[in-house]
């Protein structure tokens, strides 16, 4: 029973760490999944944010204006790499105290600020971003991350269609709109979100399970052991899945 209990809690701790992870280019996966299941917890937007680990980023590539902000921006990139943030965040600041339009440096910094959840930093950055970078998809759906961590929803909603709207083909942008729909109670439109979702990526196991857990809370749990029943074929022993098995037959 011991062993049992360890293995659940192992398994849900991986669940946990591989959607919080952040990725560089502005794609978010829910994080909050398996609080929410086992609890009455808000949900957490998804995406840009693995989900999307190998779509690049269509953001031009900005050039300094002087040799020192390149210089800089070098040295801030080796702490960034390193997971040294606290020491990046100082140099990128530097950087755009050099050069106010360093694209790259911006960027950095305001992926920096979502990772230790200063939103409405990030959301200054993304502004400033979208600003000069309309069309750049990316940019739009950091924007909608962190107008949705404060709360702003239906600003959250515009930059998330709009980064759709730029680039359909990443699934996590769904995802992520979908999980703004659910906070402004439009859940027709979550659901439609979802599916598009696994129509781009049908065998993603935490996108399943996401969509799963949402049809549960619609009380379609017979929809829901479909897709339940699809991520056991791929993971047989996903407990998650098994006890949203157990839940839909309750």
């Amino acid at each position: 029973m011991e062993i049992l209990l360890v293995l659940i809690i192992a398994a849900l701790t991986g669940i946990f760490i591989r959607r919080y992870y952040i990725m560089e280019k502005g794609f978010y996966l829910e994080r909050a999944l398996v609080k929410r299941f086992f609890s009455n917890a808000r949900p957490t937007a998804a995406v840009d944010e693995n989900f999307e680990r190998k779509a690049p980023s269509h953001m031009p590539k900005s050039v300094p204006k002087t040799m020192e902000a390149k210089m800089l921006y070098n040295k801030a990139m080796i702490f960034y790499e390193r997971g040294d943030m606290d020491e990046a965040e100082k140099k990128f600041i530097q950087v755009i105290s050099l050069d106010q339009n360093f694209t790259d440096a911006i960027h950095k910094l305001g992926l920096i600020y979502l990772k230790q959840d200063q939103f409405s930093r990030a959301e200054a950055l993304f502004r400033q971003l979208v600003n000069h970078l309309d069309t750049d998809a990316v940019c739009h759906s950091n924007l909608g991350r962190a107008l949705y961590e404060q709360e702003k929803f239906d600003e959250a909603l515009d930059s998330y269609l709009k980064s759709i709207e730029l680039d359909n083909s990443r699934p996590g942008r769904f995802v992520s709109t979908a999980e703004v729909y659910r906070r402004l109670n439009q859940n027709e439109k979550a659901r439609g979100m979802y599916e598009a979702a696994l129509q781009l990526d049908p065998t993603n196991t935490d996108y399943l399970l996401t969509y799963a857990h949402f049809l549960i809370e619609e009380k379609d749990s017979l929809k829901a052991r479909l897709y339940v029943d699809t991520v056991l074929k791929i993971q047989p022993d996903n407990l998650m899945a098994l006890e949203m098995k157990k839940e839909c037959e309750q």
